[in-house]
């Protein structure tokens, strides 16, 4: 059976396209007819715009949604979610892209400001958004940090379930539990696909595995509904140090990579990084460092890039 099949005999069909809708604070959910997938640009690399000139030059540059930084630092203060995303959203569809989906820094299924988030989200028509990490912690039995994990994120489903909107947990590599892959399977496993879900970092997939990579696919292909688009090289003169480059340019081989989303059935929304130096846009700066045609050049150049491959 294949992955979509299983999802829609399962109720879970909503996550891969639309979550069914919930009345909107800006009216009908801008999402209620987009298409089956987006490419957005990662807003932590256009911190130093507002929403709406941020919408406009993305869609200049070709993107079609905006993967928006909900989180302490980021475009919305989470904090103020209730009122500064209603505004975002409502500028950056006025400017014509969608938010497919948010990044945030949510662990916690019982912080108040982790409901008023996911609340005014899911009203607005938002399916997706990315939590924060579990970190392992030294000195602590890793199956209890596992368990411990695993019983947060089954409370943050039944959050999500009320809100309306899925989780998508990203495999970020590192002491990040989730960097592996199995551990990430371990804690989610057994989790409703439609409200528990998996965004999958292929760069941070080959840093912890090379060559398994294609196997972590597989393994949490019916979890996954976003995915991350960056890539990396190993700077072997500086003691095989990591280092983020432009897409094409490092070892992420894109056409193996897209070839196997294809045979899982593997459909979602695409969030581009640009991690490499980029005037400190690459870090979130709130001030560009670098002429902003410079900036529109290299990230026009990554997304020309991504869209031949695809």
């Amino acid at each position: 059976m294949k992955r979509r099949q299983f999802i829609r005999q399962s109720g879970g069909a909503a996550i891969f396209t639309t979550l069914a809708p919930a009345p909107g604070l800006l009216g009908e959910p801008a999402n209620q007819n987009r298409k089956k997938s987006h490419i957005c640009i990662f807003s932590k690399h256009m911190q130093w715009l507002g929403f709406r000139e941020m919408a406009e030059l993305a869609g200049k540059i070709g993107f079609t949604g905006i993967d928006l930084t909900v989180r302490p630092g980021g475009h919305v203060e989470p904090g103020d979610a209730a009122r500064g995303l209603p505004d975002a959203v409502e500028q950056i569809r006025d400017a014509g892209l969608e938010v497919p989906m948010i990044t945030t820094a949510i662990t916690d299924p019982g912080d108040p400001v982790t409901w008023n988030i996911l609340e005014t989200a899911g009203k607005l028509g938002i399916p997706i958004y990315r939590p924060g990490w579990f970190r392992y912690r030294e000195g602590q039995r890793v199956e209890d940090q596992l368990k411990e994990a695993a019983g947060q994120l089954k409370k943050l489903q039944e959050v999500n379930r009320s809100a309306n909107i899925a989780a998508s947990y990203q495999n970020h590599s590192g002491d990040c539990i989730g960097s592996s892959g199995w551990d990430l399977l371990h804690i989610i496993e057994g989790l409703d696909p439609r409200w528990i879900g998996v965004q999958f970092d292929i760069r941070h997939a080959m840093v912890e595995g090379p060559e398994s990579w294609p196997f972590v696919l597989e393994m949490l292909a019916l979890y996954i509904n976003s995915l991350d688009i960056k890539d990396y090289t190993w700077d072997i003169a500086e003691g095989a140090r990591l280092r983020n480059v432009p897409l094409g340019a490092g070892l992420v081989p894109f056409r193996n990579y897209l070839d196997k989303l294809d045979v899982l059935d593997i459909e979602a929304d695409m969030s581009v990084h640009f991690e490499y130096p980029l005037g400190g846009a690459e870090h979130g700066s709130r001030e560009l460092g670098i002429p902003r045609e410079e900036f529109e050049k290299q990230v026009g150049s990554d997304l020309q890039f991504l869209k031949q491959m695809l």
